[in-house]
């Protein structure tokens, strides 16, 4: 009988366990799926979500009274729930449909944010003809981050960098250099770029090699009256002039306009020649004499004159 009894209770105990066991698969079954929907959702939500195109100008021009920068993007149905710019990392502007007011800019050094003309997609910076807060300095890396409202709360973010730059209109020109020259004279010549802004950088390129800078010179350079923004720069050359700076009796300078730091902006180039005068041009085609053959000359003009003495001698 205890036997049995403890039979009974034994499969009692065996049958509750089975229960427990059955209940825990079913929870944890539950739990797996909520889990799967829960990450099919956020799939879902996640390749929804896209920044089709972002807008930031890679030159603007200082004198310009606003820049507006656009932000586009597809939420593919959710809500959205904030879009905020950053420039340089700072967060200066942020729009929130829900809050009010819906537009509220933040202060960073030298961004200044004309809210009313600023929402979810685009934010207008005011240039420094069209502000009185303070110095304006557009140039920098913006960046946008979009994100959708709750549950998923996912974010994306779009970055471009912005230059401030005015380009020259023209070549640099080259003055003082003359038609030809005598070896020994010295060359001075004078680069002078076109007004620009930021201020061009020169650079003399001689016979197609940049000219050292030990033979060159900045000058003094006169700002424009144009908003006395833009500037033109000169650079002044001396160097005496030996044969070897005219391969083939022609000598070649080239003057080379960048603006610092601006990216797509191309270089400006202008080239003048000179020739060796006509009294040198003989020397200057002539291929120099190796070591060899001028001991080889050397030689023969010794034996020579020997031969001379020698025959001196016998006649007395």
């Amino acid at each position: 009988m205890k036997h049995s009894r403890a039979g009974a209770s034994g499969s009692s105990g065996i049958s509750n366990a089975r229960d427990s066991c059955f209940s825990c698969a079913i929870n944890s079954t539950g739990k797996m799926w909520l889990n799967l929907l829960l990450i099919c959702s956020l799939f879902k939500t996640g390749a929804a979500l896209q920044l089709l195109r972002l807008e930031v100008p890679n030159i603007a021009d200082p004198r310009l009274d606003k820049v507006t920068l656009k932000c586009e993007y597809d939420l593919d149905g959710e809500d959205l729930y904030s879009v905020k710019w950053y420039k340089d990392g700072a967060e200066f502007f942020r729009f929130m449909p829900d809050s009010r007011p819906a537009g509220r800019d933040f202060p960073v050094d030298g961004v200044y944010v004309d809210v009313n003309k600023s929402d979810s997609k685009q934010v207008t910076l005011l240039g420094q003809a069209n502000n009185r807060r303070g110095k304006v300095n557009l140039v920098g890396s913006y960046g946008c981050e979009v994100s959708s409202e709750g549950p998923s709360f996912l974010t994306i973010y779009g970055e471009a960098n912005m230059s401030v730059a005015i380009p020259p209109k023209e070549r640099p020109s080259i003055r003082g250099l003359r038609p030809s020259y005598e070896t020994g004279e010295m060359l001075q010549a004078e680069c002078t770029s076109a007004a620009s802004y930021p201020p061009a950088q020169l650079v003399f390129i001689l016979n197609g090699k940049e000219v050292n800078k030990a033979l060159t010179k900045e000058l003094s350079s006169g700002i424009s009256t144009e908003d006395n923004i833009v500037e033109s720069t000169r650079l002044g050359m001396t160097l005496r002039l030996e044969r070897h700076h005219f391969p083939g009796g022609t000598l070649s300078l080239k003057c080379q306009s960048t603006l610092p730091g601006i990216i797509g902006i191309k270089t400006l180039e202008r080239t003048e020649t000179a020739t060796l005068a006509a009294s040198n041009q003989r020397l200057a085609q002539e291929p120099p004499r190796s070591c060899s053959s001028i001991n080889e000359s050397l030689f023969t003009i010794a034996i020579y004159s020997l031969s001379l003495i020698v025959r001196s001698l016998n006649r007395v």
